[in-house]
């Protein structure tokens, strides 16, 4: 198919360009039949780059699931386009089902990587469809979930380890859907994603039209917060990383933070919730865990959980897992 000088393509074009990523490089794209996955597939094929398209039907939702695959199918046959297929068997672990469906899904991109990477020097990359919209929805869930403000940063762009590309993340829902519509492509409506049951979806048709209604392109403007906050965010994560190594010392599995020298950085309340996540703490427990740190506090005092023991010795707090043979 020759270019298509269109508006989006164009920006697609800039942006592979930006991010070092060749025409000769071949793209998985992960594609469910929905309205943005389908704008993304389409609009790589007219920017006329080397694509695979990658379809999960993981059965949940009977016929709608096979008319999500046939879709798929048929526009990949129309269009040349090898596709990859995997039928996924869930398992209904306590993790949720969006949580499992998207650890199958990853887990099957890797698995797909590997096969298809013929050199090191020619890499395979996997192209998701979020965009603003979806970021800011991360936003605004880390904001009620997360206890690390650094997940405020929401989704990178691209991710170099595992060669994740989400090139959609400045284009908005409304514009996509303009897209499929001129580009003709009548895509699937999963049915899920209009259920109440989830938080995400709540965010999706609740929050974020009313505070569209409150401040047109909110959204927009939380998915480009998110975008500059990801530098600082990297540049927090080192100071504290950094800090950490300032401060204490590891040995054997196990941690001994200098209270005095924690007590002079100015992320030394990061540096407890880094910790905290090294050791399977949770944020809340890590509250707990800084009464450790006052003065006045008695050698011998602690802070055990299932995962972790913290003991403050003087002007020491000494972290070690719980399975750890010093514990």
């Amino acid at each position: 198919m020759p270019n298509d000088r269109a508006g989006i393509t164009q920006r697609m074009a800039a942006w592979l360009s930006k991010h070092g990523v060749a025409k000769n490089h071949k793209i998985i794209i992960g594609v469910s039949g929905g309205n943005d996955s389908m704008v993304l597939a389409e609009c790589l094929l007219r920017c006329d780059h080397s694509i695979a398209i990658a379809h999960v039907n993981y059965q949940l939702r009977g016929e709608e699931s096979e008319g999500d695959a046939q879709h798929v199918r048929a526009w990949c046959t129309s269009n040349s386009v090898h596709l990859h297929e995997m039928r996924a068997e869930m398992a209904g672990h306590s993790e949720g089902i969006q949580a499992e469906a998207r650890r199958i899904r990853y887990g099957w991109f890797a698995e797909l990587q590997t096969q298809l990477q013929s050199t090191p020097e020619s890499p395979v990359y996997v192209a998701t469809a979020h965009h603003a919209d979806d970021q800011a929805e991360t936003v605004l869930l880390h904001l009620l979930r997360s206890s690390d403000p650094m997940s405020l940063s929401g989704m990178p762009p691209v991710s170099p380890t595992q060669k994740l590309l989400r090139p959609f993340l400045d284009e908005s829902r409304q514009e996509l859907e303009q897209w499929a519509a001129q580009w003709k492509l009548a895509p699937r409506e999963d049915s899920s994603n209009g259920k109440p049951d989830y938080l995400r979806n709540r965010l999706r048709h609740e929050v974020l039209p009313l505070l569209e209604s409150l401040r047109p392109g909110a959204a927009r403007h939380l998915a480009r917060t998110a975008e500059r906050f990801q530098p600082l965010a990297e540049s927090s994560r080192q100071a504290v990383d950094d800090a950490l190594n300032r401060c204490g010392l590891e040995q054997n599995g196990a941690f001994e933070l200098n209270l005095k020298a924690w007590s002079a950085e100015p992320l030394r309340l990061e540096i407890l919730h880094r910790l905290s996540r090294r050791f399977n703490v949770s944020a809340k427990a890590t509250q707990e865990i800084s009464v450790l740190t006052h003065d006045g506090i008695e050698s011998g005092a602690r802070f055990q959980s299932s995962t972790c023991t913290v003991i403050r010795d003087k002007q020491h707090l000494r972290w070690t897992s719980s399975h750890s043979p010093s514990s």
